[in-house]
C-alpha cells in the first residue's frame, strides 16, 4: 500500500497553534485528482498541498523546481499562499533542500520562494499582484456603476457581513474587498459574522466571487488593539471568508494579500512595505508585504511544523 510522508504546518506565524494550518504530502509521482481530493478531505484543513520534483525526479532534497497543486476539502484552487509557505517550510526545514530558492509550476503560473534576506528564519514568496480592483460603492454611499451592472448578490453579501462597509471587487482574483471604518477595534472586528449558508444562498454559483475580505487600516493601531511584534503597529488588518471554496473562514490567506497589498498601497497612497495582520479568532497571522515591479508582490513570513507522519492510500 502506497505510503507518503505528510506534515501539518502552521504558516505565517513563528508560534505554534497560530497562523493557518496546511497539510503537505510528498508524493514522488502524480496521483489522480480523485486521490488528491480524498486526501484533502481527510485532512479537512483549508488546503492540502502536493509538490512533485521536476528537475530532479523523486529527489525532494536536491530539486529546485516542483509542480504544486492545492486542494481544499471540496475543490482544487488556483492559488494558495499559506499552503505554498507550508510546502516551502517542509522542503527547506524538514527535508533539508539544498537550494536557496525554489520554483513552483502552478495553475497561477510560476511562483518563487526563497529564504528571506530581511527577516530571520523567514521565507519570501514572489506572487502575482491583483491590482485591478473595481469600486462598487464609494465612501459617499453611491454606486459607482449603474445598478444594472452591479450584481444584486454583492449587495446581499455586503448586508450579511457589514451593511455599513464600502465594497470593492477584484475581478481577476474573484474576491470582494469590504472596507470597515478605520476606528474599528480588534474586538469589533472579531465580532463580524459571515454565515456560510447565507453567503452561499446569496451567490450559489460562486463563479464571480470565491472569497470575501473584510479589512481596514487602523487609525490608532495601539488604542484599537493592533500592535504586533516589537510593539510595531499593523498597517492594515483583515479577515477572510470563503464558503464557496469550502472554507467558512481562513486563518491566514496569502492569495487575499495579493489583493490587499496593491489595494492598500492605492488607498494609503504609499508603496509599502506593509506589515499586515489577519485577525482570525484565537489564532492570527502576520504578513510582511513588499510590492515589486511587473505586478509581483513578496509575501514574507514564518512557519512552524506541528505534525510529522505518513499517509497511506
Amino acid at each position: 500500500m502506497p505510503n507518503y510522508p505528510a506534515f501539518i504546518v502552521d504558516a505565517f506565524t513563528n508560534t505554534k497553534f497560530a497562523g493557518n494550518q496546511a497539510a503537505v504530502v510528498l508524493s514522488e509521482k502524480k496521483l489522480s485528482d480523485e486521490e488528491y481530493q480524498k486526501i484533502a478531505a481527510e485532512f479537512n484543513l483549508s488546503e492540502t498541498a502536493f509538490p512533485i520534483p521536476i528537475d530532479k525526479p523523486g529527489d525532494f532534497k536536491k530539486a529546485s523546481k516542483f509542480s504544486l497543486r492545492w486542494f481544499t476539502p471540496t475543490v482544487e484552487v488556483v492559488l494558495c499562499g499559506h499552503a505554498t509557505m507550508a510546502t516551502s517550510h517542509v522542503l527547506f526545514k524538514e527535508i533539508g533542500n539544498v537550494n536557496d530558492t525554489i520554483y513552483y509550476e502552478t495553475l497561477s503560473g510560476e511562483l518563487v520562494v526563497k529564504k528571506s534576506d530581511i527577516l530571520k528564519d523567514a521565507l519570501a514568496m514572489n506572487f502575482p499582484q491583483y491590482h485591478e480592483i473595481v469600486d462598487l460603492k464609494s465612501k459617499e454611499g453611491s454606486n459607482i456603476f449603474p445598478k444594472e451592472t452591479c450584481p444584486e448578490f454583492i449587495n446581499d453579501i455586503l448586508k450579511t457581513i457589514a451593511p455599513n462597509g464600502y465594497v470593492h471587487v477584484s475581478l481577476a482574483a474573484k474576491k470582494l474587498v469590504i472596507v470597515l471604518d478605520s476606528t474599528t477595534t480588534r474586538e469589533e472586528l472579531l465580532q463580524v459574522r459571515a454565515p456560510a449558508d447565507a453567503l452561499i444562498k446569496a451567490h450559489p454559483e460562486g463563479n464571480l466571487v470565491r472569497g470575501a475580505i473584510v479589512t481596514f487600516a487602523p487609525k490608532d493601531p495601539a488604542a484599537q488593539g493592533f500592535i504586533g511584534a516589537n510593539n510595531k503597529p499593523y498597517d492594515f488588518v483583515s479577515r477572510y471568508f470563503a464558503p464557496w471554496a469550502g472554507i467558512p473562514e481562513d486563518p491566514a490567506t496569502g492569495a487575499a494579500h495579493c489583493v490587499l497589498g496593491p489595494f492598500w498601497a492605492k488607498m494609503l497612497k504609499k508603496p509599502g512595505p506593509f506589515y499586515a495582520f489577519q485577525c482570525y479568532p484565537k489564532r492570527g497571522a502576520e504578513f510582511h508585504l513588499e510590492l515589486l515591479p511587473e505586478n509581483r508582490i513578496n509575501l514574507t513570513g514564518h512557519a512552524t511544523t506541528i505534525v510529522r507522519g505518513n499517509i497511506e492510500i
